[in-house]
């Protein structure tokens, strides 16, 4: 077993503060020490010295959505998210899974050039995710099932994806929407899987529909041939619904939670399930959806991640938006974008800190100068990611 060792002027853990002069070092794929330089007692022989660098464990995309391309990447669409998936043009590449695919192709290399080593996918075609097995990257993919009308319910479920899980990839099911998938086959989900994923609270004509059954998402489901009309709104709000109906999974990632009050939070934390947030910040601002309550969240003490969607892969620049957003500080960012992302997706005992018998992901970034601030130069600086091996 022949032990490499890789010396930085700083070296985040993440499990603990930075060390300065620290030292990494690896062996057939997994860490087997972390310190500081000057502890160091392996052979040093087979030291490598990164100078003025900063080694950090790989980052974690806790939430990536091909199948919601905007059209161009160049450009930022504003306006509503409901009128852009209610549109024909939009509806028609929700169901392409060629789009779906090409997006997670181009997301694979964009990836490795942000430093990613793990990402969880949202969408309605999972068979994409043989992409992956070649790439190196870890994967929890959520296959997104969708139909409204509870009489469709054994055919959802029946005609779902069957797949298998690999060493880098995991499969789970989520709806896709609240509003657009039938409660049966919600608590299918909940009942037979041990994770899943799901938007909550973030639009406000969701609260409308679920307190009066009114409103552009009934208007939306008519559309598409997919109201139930059976079916009586729960006069409750989103969340409420979801917990009332037995929806939750034992580990819940919800993303966007836009509107989440103080007392559904407080909700959240009484249950036996658990719960993480994955924040959006650049997505929810292109579509002027709001603000989640970053800061009321982490002071209820829930582990925060961070996702992107489609074109929008660079999770540093989620990162730095979180910043502006929540003004989280940049320690807990650079764990939300490492740590609470991989134990968001159920991979914390391979990834996301510098500890020893994880894996090998990780990354440095360099300075040609000595570096002050560890966490600013991940999260305010274009200097790129590498890996580290």
């Amino acid at each position: 077993m022949l032990e490499r060792t890789f010396f930085a002027e700083w070296v985040l853990p993440i499990v603990s503060g930075p060390i300065h002069d620290g030292y990494v070092s690896i062996a057939d794929g997994k860490i087997t020490a972390v310190g500081k330089q000057s502890e160091f007692m392996g052979d040093k022989k087979h030291i490598q010295n990164l100078g003025h660098a900063v080694v950090s464990p790989a980052l974690v995309n806790a939430l990536f959505h091909p199948d919601y391309p905007v059209a161009d990447p160049q450009v930022t669409p504003r306006g509503s998210f409901f009128n852009w998936l209610h549109s024909g043009k939009n509806v028609t590449r929700l169901s392409s899974k060629l789009e779906a695919e090409s997006e997670l192709l181009s997301a694979i290399k964009r990836g490795y050039d942000y430093g990613t080593a793990a990402i969880g996918i949202r969408t309605r075609h999972p068979e994409i995710s043989e992409h992956l097995e070649n790439s190196g990257l870890y994967s929890v993919v959520f296959q997104m099932l969708h139909g409204f009308r509870e009489s469709n319910t054994h055919e959802i479920w029946n005609n779902r994806g069957q797949f298998s899980n690999t060493v880098l990839t995991r499969f789970y099911y989520a709806g896709e929407f609240l509003f657009n998938l039938g409660p049966e086959v919600f608590r299918q989900i909940a009942r037979t899987g041990a994770r899943t994923a799901l938007p909550m609270s973030f639009m406000k004509a969701e609260e409308l529909f679920f307190m009066k059954g009114q409103g552009r998402i009934y208007q939306y489901l008519l559309g598409k041939e997919d109201m139930d009309y059976r079916w009586q709104p729960p006069k409750t709000t989103p969340l409420r619904y979801f917990l009332n109906n037995a929806f939750a999974a034992q580990q819940t990632i919800l993303s966007q939670v836009i509107m989440l009050e103080e007392d559904e939070l407080d909700m959240l934390k009484n249950r036996s399930e658990t719960f993480h947030m994955c924040l959006h910040p650049r997505f929810d601002r292109q579509w002027e959806l709001g603000t989640a309550p970053g800061q009321l969240i982490q002071e209820k003490g829930f582990n925060i991640c961070l996702g992107t969607f489609a074109d929008h892969m660079d999770i540093r620049a989620e990162m730095r938006s979180a910043s502006a957003e929540y003004g989280f500080k940049p320690d807990e960012i650079i764990r939300m974008a490492t740590l609470n992302g991989a134990k968001a997706l159920g991979l914390d005992d391979k990834i996301g800190s510098l500890e020893p018998g994880k894996d090998t992901k990780i990354f440095s970034i360099r300075s040609e100068t000595s570096i002050a601030d560890p966490y600013n130069i991940i999260l305010f600086t274009n200097e790129r990611l590498r890996p580290v091996s």
